[in-house]
């Protein structure tokens, strides 16, 4: 029984790894970029970048695709202060991918 509440207890845990709260208010991975500043206030450091769209050929190597756009990235960082973890949320073309735990704030 132990072993099953063990297990029940790391799958929730899993489940909720791309989600960042903000006060009363919940960020998850696949909301708009946006919905981040809104709930959260801005991050103390954003950083952007563009890289090639990319595909495999038939022979099995990554190459650019010069007939699409370039896709934009984002990685805002958020600092809750000294009591709280640092979030860093990954976005692509402005949609939240991943959210990172960072250590404790200053």
């Amino acid at each position: 029984m132990k072993y099953l509440c063990a297990l029940s207890l790391l799958a929730s845990m899993a489940a909720h790894a791309d989600t960042m709260r903000c006060d009363q208010q919940l960020v998850s991975s696949g909301d708009p970029l946006i919905s981040a500043a809104e709930k959260c206030g801005p991050p103390i450091e954003k950083r952007e970048y563009s890289l090639p769209a990319t595909y495999r050929n038939s022979a099995g190597d990554l190459v650019a695709d010069p007939s699409k756009s370039p896709i934009q990235h984002q990685e805002w960082t958020y600092n809750f202060g000294s009591n709280r973890l640092m979030m860093r949320v990954y976005a692509i073309d402005q949609k939240i991918s991943r959210i990172e735990t960072l250590g404790y704030g200053k």
